[in-house]
This record gives C-alpha cells, structure tokens and sequence, in this order.
C-alpha cells in the first residue's frame, strides 16, 4: 500500500522522494514535498540575506560620521558636526550684535567670533588632504591650519566693514585702495564658491501684502544647519595665536607680526615660489 511504502521510507529505506517515484499514484504526493523542501531551503535562505543585511546596514551607519554623511572631504573636526534645525530671522531690520554702525560692540563680537580662526593639527591631517603647512615652532610635528568656516566669516566681516570703508580704512593710499578692492572682490569670489558648494535647498516663499501690488519674499524658513556653537568648541580646544609675537617666524625674513598685529589691507599680490622649510 501507498501508506506502507511512505512508512518505511520514513523509517530510514532509502530517499524519500526516490521511493515514492515508482509509484505513480503518489507521483503528485512526492512533487509537492520536492516543492516543500525546495520552499524551506528558499526560506532559510531568504531570512539568512535579510539578517546580512541588517547586518552590514548597521555597520554601515555605525561607522559614518555623527551627522550622518559620507564625508568626499576629510576633516578632523568631523567629528564635532551636529545638525540641528534652524529658522532664519530674515526680516529687513535685524537686530543682530554683528551689524548696524560701526561701534566697539559690533567689533568686539566680531572679534569673538573669529577667535578660533587658526589651530593646529598633526601632519597626518594634513597629509590625509595631500597639503602642507608651516610647522608651529616648539610643538610635536604640530602644523598652522584653520577650519575654512571662519575663513568664510572673515570674508563677512571684511565686506562690512568694505560698506563702512570711511571708517575703517581711512586715508588710504591709490595702491592701499587697489589692493583694498581686490581683498574685497576675493571675498565675494570665496563667499560665492561657499554658497555654491553647500547649495541649501530649504524653500523660500512668496506671500501678498495689503500695501503693495509685488509679492513679497518669506525667507525666514526653517534650514538644516551645522551647530556652529560646536564647531566653534572643537576648533577653541585646537586654536593656536597665529598672532603671537615671535610664533611665527619666516625662515628668510624673520617675525611674520613683531608686534602682534597685521595690515588692514591684508592683501598681497605676491606670487613668488613657496619657501619649502627644512
């Protein structure tokens, strides 16, 4: 009987499914448990891909950086991204420490602002960008750098005090002025690029008034922003004073700021080779 022939293949006589061949009755019996075993080993298979890739998924997101990006760019201060929400105050009167008339409030918050504009990094740093810097005299294979945010805010700062220029950059001379301009112009090119390269895609809107017939535009939207707040902590717990008297030093010419300050100007036309230090 059919039943006999199932029991004793169960009972270890041979493969199941070869036994159950010959007889035609149970040809359809033996196709469907083909089928079931086919179906489980699919199944197994299945759920074994799914747990891989959960798997390799939360390696994946383990090891990207906190904000949560591939990073095309190194940089060691990646670590100190936060992304935090946003909303612009965009009105056409703002109150805000970094602008209005040329006061010592407005200055010294500026000032601040940009105090941890130079740091130091390792020469592996530098290397993993493929650049190179001058080295900070006294320290363990420590190299001048800065973040290129402050940079940024730099250019910022000069373009406003370009609007007050009567102010701050009185009495120049006709090649103070041209070079006044150029410094000027490079800062607008700089703030270009950056705009450019982050390209933030939040919306803007357009909105009615009851006094005019032009639609006006609402900028003051909510924008995925990097917390400056830790940037500017990270880069203080590597800043270095550039400025300092005797830091640095020019391995032909001598102190770079003997008495700790800068031109105004803060331009230069030179083009010269760079000095390789030894």
């Amino acid at each position: 009987m059919a039943f006999d022939k199932f029991a004793s293949s169960q009972s270890g006589e041979g493969d199941l499914t070869e036994t159950l061949l010959p007889d035609t009755n149970n040809g359809e019996r033996s196709v469907m448990i083909s089928r079931r075993r086919r179906f489980g080993n699919f199944t197994v298979f299945l759920v074994l891909q799914v747990c891989c890739l959960g798997i390799y998924t939360a390696a994946f997101f383990s090891l990207m950086p906190k904000a949560g990006r591939v990073n095309l760019v190194y940089s060691p201060a990646a670590g100190a991204v936060k992304l935090e929400k946003v909303r612009f105050n965009a009105t056409l009167v703002i109150e805000s420490p970094y602008n209005g008339p040329p006061s010592d409030e407005v200055d010294a918050a500026w000032t601040a602002l940009l105090d941890n504009m130079n740091i130091a990094v390792p020469k592996s740093d530098l290397d993993r960008v493929g650049t190179a810097s001058i080295r900070i005299p006294g320290t363990d294979n420590m190299y001048f750098a800065g973040l290129s945010v402050f940079h940024e805010l730099h250019c910022l700062k000069r373009l406003r005090q370009y609007t007050w220029k009567d102010h701050y950059f009185p009495d120049m001379s006709a090649e103070d002025e041209r070079l006044n301009r150029l410094h000027t112009d490079h800062c607008l090119e700089i703030l270009r690029q950056a705009a450019m390269c982050r390209a933030d895609i939040s919306l803007f809107t357009l909105q009615w008034s009851e006094k005019t017939t032009q639609p006006r535009a609402d900028f003051s939207q909510e924008h995925e922003c990097v917390n400056f707040d830790a940037i500017f902590q990270w880069a203080g717990r590597h800043r270095v004073d550039a400025g300092k008297p005797g830091l640095l030093v020019h391995p032909i010419h001598g102190p770079a700021y003997p008495d700790g300050t800068s031109s105004k100007i803060g331009a230069t036309e030179d083009m010269s080779p760079t000095v390789i230090e030894s």
